[in-house]
């Protein structure tokens, strides 16, 4: 046993000296890992020809936690695409990995739910929960959550086994253009809307939208997974903007973590027309707003391909914004 732990030892320290050391400072703003940002250009653009569905491939190539300084392998990474609509709801959905498994997220915020100053105010934009059992109302960047007021639908869904070198194929669809629900039906408000903001339950109208994983790669190779389906509350019939972005969980310093993620595509549909695919990415990094300097976007064309890189490792180095296609 002695021996074994002695080897383990030599082990640690030889792949430790690969690694540079990491700051004795505490995590902060200036020393953490940053996120990066994508921006696709699409012709016609989605303010003219709204999204009406949308389709990635998102691969995780690697995740790598310091072997001394970071033994409890705290943090990982999220892969996020943002979209809202015109005057209404917007939001986000994507997957995070860590280095006990992942989970898939779909949130959208209700539109015109705060005022100018901030406050919360009476909707008349909702996104509403209709999947109950993966979605929930929720309250995002609220001081109080335990008030039962809400801002919009969190939805979420688990998967323990998901690994470096999986490949999940993320889609999202518009399963109905028009529908009217009462909200009652589908969980309701908490009381604290009535007493507050003098809303109540009531009867809304929008489109539906359904987001699914599919394992391409994995242990559960070709399984379907709900992440969650949300009605929106509004007139238009698709979104009207889309933005990407790859961040760290929680506050990572410099050189604690080092990952790598690429995604494929996205596929686009619109209300008339066949699927669009971006025309250009470009790729954005904050190398001039942290002390951590190992940023690399990267991609080709060729398979639609960005891949975004940070930490110890990374193959090149991004400062600012560049096209990467």
């Amino acid at each position: 046993m002695k021996l074994y732990f002695l080897i383990f030892t030599a082990v640690v320290l030889v792949y430790a000296n690969e690694w540079p050391p990491v700051s004795e400072e505490e995590c902060s703003t200036d020393t953490k890992q940053k996120a990066m940002h994508g921006k696709m250009t699409f012709d016609p653009p989605l303010s003219e020809s709204p999204m009406t569905s949308f389709e990635v491939d998102v691969e995780w190539n690697d995740l790598k936690f310091h072997p001394t300084e970071n033994m409890e392998m705290k943090g990982g990474m999220n892969v996020v695409y943002t979209l809202g609509m015109k005057n209404g709801p917007e939001g986000r959905f994507g997957i995070e990995l860590s280095h006990s498994g992942g989970q898939f997220m779909f949130s959208m915020t209700d539109g015109n739910r705060k005022t100018s100053d901030g406050k919360l105010q009476k909707s008349s934009k909702l996104a509403w929960p209709i999947d109950t059992e993966h979605c929930k109302r929720h309250c995002q960047n609220c001081e109080k959550k335990d008030n039962g007021l809400t801002t919009g639908t969190y939805c979420s869904s688990e998967e323990d086994i998901m690994m470096v070198g999986d490949r999940h194929t993320i889609k999202l669809e518009r399963i109905s253009e028009k529908q009217t629900i009462n909200t009652k039906d589908f969980g309701g408000f908490e009381k604290a809307h009535q007493d507050h903001l003098n809303e109540g339950d009531r009867e809304i109208t929008g489109s539906i939208w359904s987001l699914k994983a599919i394992v391409k790669y994995g242990l559960s190779e070709g399984s379907q997974i709900p992440i969650g389906t949300i009605m929106i509350e509004s007139e238009e019939i698709g979104f009207d903007h889309l933005g990407t972005f790859d961040e760290m969980v929680g506050c990572n310093k410099c050189n604690t973590i080092y990952h790598k993620d690429t995604r494929y595509g996205p596929y686009v549909g619109q209300a008339k027309g066949f699927n669009r695919v971006p025309l250009h990415m470009n790729g954005t990094a904050q190398y001039g707003n942290s002390m951590c300097k190992q940023y690399y976007i990267s991609g080709s064309q060729y398979d639609l391909s960005v891949s975004f890189e940070s930490g110890p490792f990374a193959e090149g180095v991004t400062e600012s914004e560049v096209q990467i296609w």
